[in-house]
Parts: structure tokens; C-alpha cells; sequence
């Protein structure tokens, strides 16, 4: 029985081995009909779906991914001219507007600084009498660079026009002070005060 079997076993065909190229060509076609299809999908979805779900809506339109890319690289650049712009009338001190006007605001003087000024000038016109000349009123119209002063010179008898004639001219060599328009020189009767001499002064500031 078991001749038999060996002898029926050795008459039997045996099935050949498979290959390795035999095994690449069965997976091969399958493979490569993936990769395709999945390749199209992929390419289809990146043209169509991926758009529509990266779009934003910016200044009321719908842009995509690449509009914005391209949107902040513009921005980019135009902010970076706006920066040497800045830096270039802001930062460099030298040579500038910025620098003209910090310049201007060192050299000129604050108004309050200028009143104070003109009120020890005129305390010192008649040293005897620092209250001979009174300063009543104090307007500065920054426009104009102007100051408008009001007061009066008394208690000096009659030398007030002369009082008041002195205190304009020690006003005019004042460096802060550019110019004077001179007031009218008139001397009033007082029962009270005696005589005094009334004045409005204009004054120019460099």
C-alpha cells in the first residue's frame, strides 16, 4: 500500500514555486490602479474641496489660501517702506523735520517762562519802586508767537511816560523778544492814584 502511494505521489505533477517577478506582476497592476485613482482624488481635492474650506472672507471678499499669501506679502513690503520712511524722518535726528522742530522747541522759551521774565523786568524798571509798573493783563497767541501786555505805570508822579518809555526799551533788548510795538505814551489824572500812564504792549518772540 504504501509502494502504492509513493509510486502514485512520485507520477504526480508538482506545482512550480512562484517567483518574485511572478509576485510583483500580480501586485503590480493593482498597485499602480491605486496609486492612480488615489493620485486623481488627491489632485481634485487640492483644486476644489481644500479651497473651499481654507477660504476666509477678509474686507467683505473670499479669498483663498494663496490670495492671502500673496495679500500679507504685499502688506509686508509696504510696511516695510512705511518703516524706512519713519525711520528715515523720525529716527536719524540729523538733518530732519523731527529735527527742526526739537530743535525750535529747545531754543524757545515757554510762555510762562516769558511772563515771569517781563515781570522781573518790570520790578526792576524803578528799583526804588518795584510796583511802579503793573502788569494787569497777559495774552500769548501761539499762531502769531505773540504776546499782548496791558497794565499801567504809577505811583512815580509825573515821570510815568518816562518810566514807561524805559520799561519798553529795556523789553526791546531782550533776546527772547524780536520786536515791540511801542504804546501810546499818555499820562492820566487820578484823584486816587495821582498821575499814571496806561499802556498796551505788543511784543514779537523769536
Amino acid at each position: 500500500m504504501t509502494e502504492i502511494s509513493r509510486a502514485v505521489a512520485a507520477e504526480t505533477p508538482q506545482a512550480p514555486q512562484p517567483t518574485l517577478g511572478h509576485i510583483l506582476y500580480k501586485t503590480g497592476i493593482p498597485l499602480f490602479i491605486f496609486s492612480t485613482v488615489f493620485s486623481s482624488v488627491l489632485g481634485v481635492s487640492r483644486l476644489t474641496v481644500l479651497p473651499m474650506l481654507t477660504a476666509v472672507e477678509v474686507g467683505g471678499e473670499t479669498r483663498d489660501a494663496a490670495a492671502l499669501e500673496a495679500e500679507a506679502t504685499a502688506l509686508r513690503s509696504s510696511l516695510q517702506d512705511l518703516e524706512q520712511e519713519r525711520d528715515a524722518d523720525i529716527l536719524p535726528l540729523g538733518g530732519t523735520k523731527y529735527r527742526t522742530l526739537a530743535d525750535a522747541k529747545i531754543t524757545a522759551a515757554a510762555p510762562i517762562d516769558i511772563m515771569h521774565a517781563i515781570g522781573d523786568i518790570a520790578s526792576s524798571v524803578v528799583p526804588e519802586n518795584p510796583k511802579a509798573v503793573i502788569l494787569s493783563r497777559f495774552v500769548y497767541a501761539p499762531g502769531d508767537h505773540t504776546i499782548t501786555l496791558s497794565g499801567d505805570v504809577r505811583g512815580v508822579g509825573p515821570s510815568s511816560m518816562t518810566v514807561l518809555a524805559q520799561f519798553t526799551e529795556t523789553l526791546r533788548t531782550d533776546p527772547r523778544i524780536s520786536s515791540v510795538i511801542a504804546p501810546s505814551f499818555t499820562r492820566l489824572q487820578d484823584p486816587k492814584t495821582g498821575p499814571h500812564s496806561p499802556f498796551i504792549l505788543s511784543l514779537t518772540l523769536r
